[in-house]
């Protein structure tokens, strides 16, 4: 009987054994098949990496690492620029590459590690005119990079209105891997492209000098007034991103979003403070529960002050030439926050105007950010912007130059 137990305890070890050596063998064969790299850890400037006509992204929420097959390929692309292989600097812009295993490519028959391969230049960025309509009045815009012909890689589309020269809306897909993105890169200056202002330069009627001569004429102040526009204080026009900057993965998508088709005059009061947290809140959103987002962003209305000697209600813009008024100042900031997946979603709205008490707000939708425990503004504070959260069909009685979408419920 000892006999046939101490038999028994043998072949369940041996059999325990196998099983964790096939178990460890496997694990071994699946890291030797695949790639896996930090996408911030190579070569800079970094290229884009691409798979058709999408940027490669980690898997999820809390991961950093690209993971491809074996033999999976990936598109490295240098818009503006071209790639350079182990500090040889190529004739092409974009270059695939296959996945060997851990770090290791290859490019044309020779192998690379993710360290030996960068660009010439940083990535150039473009915007441009689709040739499509939108809305009721307005042009598609796409802000992104040309890869190569007929091969687009869009970051931002954008629904312009070319008479006032202000967006109807942005839009882009917010991934739920955004609270790994990169951080500290440095801020490029915004640009404005061509054939799309009327203007020769946007960024005259944003700088801080001319905007407060420009406020100062529509109310009837004097020249230098400080009365509203005061560039010593946060009293002052920003230039006040659709799609911010941190909304985005790579460094290549967040220098996109500095073009001023994706942006309106927005008060430092308000861009620094409640609109931030916006932005922020939504984007902790998709990484906490690991959801990929649409959203849309957009103003809505034109912003008032009083005129000093008549007291009646000035719209304000920053360009205004004879009768001719453009780069309108917003009366609010709204933004839509959708997953597709459930089809729930919310708009989180924003007043564009430090100057204007709670009595003189239009909240033209049910207040419902007191379901929305992921919220953290300052909602009732006037300086940093009032603010309140609806349900999108709600909101679409007031406001609705923007797609349809199936809507079940909100966003909690």
């Amino acid at each position: 009987m000892l006999f046939l137990l101490t038999l028994l305890v043998f072949c369940n070890q041996n059999a325990f054994s196998s099983i964790i050596r096939a178990n460890n063998e496997e694990t071994l064969s699946a890291a030797a098949t695949t790639c896996s790299f930090d996408p911030f850890s190579g070569g800079s400037p970094a290229p884009l990496l691409l798979q058709e006509t999408s940027f490669l992204y980690p898997s999820g929420a809390g991961i950093r690492n690209i993971v491809l097959n074996a033999k999976e390929s990936v598109d490295f692309a240098c818009p503006g620029g071209t790639l350079v292989l182990a500090n040889t600097k190529s004739s092409s812009s974009v270059v695939t590459a296959t996945c060997v295993s851990g770090t290791t490519f290859t490019i044309n028959s020779q192998s690379y590690t993710w360290s030996q391969i960068q660009c010439s230049a940083n990535p150039t960025s473009t915007v441009q005119l689709t040739g499509n309509s939108c809305e009721a009045d307005g042009s598609e815009i796409e802000i992104g990079y040309s890869v190569a012909t007929n091969r687009f890689i869009r970051t931002i589309l954008i629904c312009f209105n070319t008479t006032n020269e202000s967006p109807l809306y942005t839009y882009y897909d917010l991934i739920p891997a955004i609270d790994q993105q990169i951080t500290g890169t440095p801020r490029p200056s915004f640009s404005q492209g061509s054939g799309i202002f009327s203007m020769s330069s946007v960024n005259t009627y944003y700088t801080q000098a001319k905007q407060a001569v420009t406020v100062n004429e529509l109310l009837g102040l004097p020249s230098d007034s400080t009365t509203y526009v005061n560039s010593k204080t946060n009293y002052f026009l920003a230039r006040g991103h659709f799609t911010a900057r941190a909304d985005f993965f790579y460094a290549s998508q967040q220098n996109s979003t500095f073009f001023y088709q994706n942006c309106n005059p927005q008060w430092q009061t308000f861009n620094g403070f409640n609109w931030e947290k916006v932005e922020t809140d939504v984007r902790d959103y998709a990484a906490n529960n690991n959801v990929h987002l649409q959203v849309y962003t957009g103003p809505y209305g034109v912003t008032t002050l009083p005129h000093e000697t008549t007291g009646v209600a000035v719209p304000l813009y920053l360009y205004n030439s004879g009768n001719t008024k453009a780069l309108p100042v917003p009366e609010i900031y709204w933004k839509v926050v959708y997953n597709p997946s459930n089809h729930l979603g919310v708009v989180l709205i924003g007043v564009n105007n430090p100057y204007k008490n709670a009595t003189e707000i239009d909240k033209f939708c049910t207040d419902v950010s007191s379901s929305l425990s992921w919220l953290t503004w300052e909602k009732d504070n006037q300086a940093r912007g009032f603010s309140w959260a609806c349900e999108v069909a709600d909101f679409r009685k007031t406001v609705n130059h923007f797609p349809e979408f199936k809507v079940t419920g909100l966003l909690k």
